[in-house]
């Protein structure tokens, strides 16, 4: 078991997620000791969400909790046991929230349903109302999501407490607002920030210029592809070669 608290604030997270390493947080606690807790911990401990779903932004509850930077960014999206990694944090913590986590066995399937009716209740007493911390969490976990590269997994989980919202109305609006802003927004503009002002050109404003570069780029090569006239093809194929020409194969 390695500590992490002796390593560099860089390759906390990764060290922590990866599971040959099974590095401690800085209360000295693995990933997998964190998801065997009951619910009843899970809802009363709070030092712990960031570590499971980190963000870019410092955090404001633990302020020693690790950030994402460029290394951890590139880290997780090239490494897919990383990623497996926190497929099980999402697991556990949609089961605290009362849902059920699925993949298909290719992983680019997701599927974040309700648990029964009475499980479910029973786990909704801890966030189903107007505000709560909990709320706070699912912005979290929604943004981490997204940028450590699980984009698909994020919306499924959106969609998942925005159906709560839609059927239960028992949540506060400002919630949902910010659950939207999470999973819509560009990576570098937090779901807090009032305005894009085109600050922060960090590496996540790199990374979303660049999307936008290649989306650019790829309209350009549709509207510059030649089209065939109709007919022409067949008008070509249909007549006579040239007796200098060579048969082609």
């Amino acid at each position: 078991m390695v500590n992490t608290t002796t390593e560099p604030s860089t390759y906390q997270i990764i060290r922590f997620y990866d599971p040959t390493l099974q590095a401690t947080d800085s209360e000295g606690r693995t990933l997998g000791s964190i998801l065997a807790w009951d619910d009843r911990k899970l809802e009363d401990c709070h030092n712990y969400i960031q570590w499971l779903f980190p963000l870019p932004e410092r955090s404001s509850m633990s302020y020693s909790a690790p950030i994402i930077n460029h290394t951890t960014f590139n880290a997780f999206r090239g490494r897919p046991e990383l990623r497996d990694r926190m497929h099980d944090s999402l697991r556990r913590i949609c089961r605290f929230y009362g849902f059920d986590f699925q993949a298909s066995n290719d992983l680019k399937d997701f599927r974040i349903e309700r648990l029964e009716d009475r499980k479910f209740e029973t786990r909704a007493q801890n966030w189903v109302k107007g505000f709560n911390h909990n709320h706070l969490r699912i912005t979290r976990i929604i943004r981490s999501l997204r940028v450590l590269g699980l984009e698909a997994e994020a919306t499924a989980f959106f969609r998942a407490v925005e159906d709560v919202y839609n059927t239960t109305g028992r949540i506060g609006a400002r919630s949902l607002l910010y659950w939207t802003r999470a999973v819509e927004r560009p990576l570098y503009l937090a779901p807090e920030d009032k305005e894009d002002k085109g600050d922060g050109k960090d590496f996540l404003y790199e990374f979303e210029a660049e999307k936008d570069r290649k989306k650019i780029d790829l309209k350009k090569a549709r509207v510059s592809r030649p089209v065939q006239e109709p007919g022409r093809a067949e008008e070509q194929e249909s007549s006579p070669r040239s007796p200098n020409r060579a048969p082609t194969t």
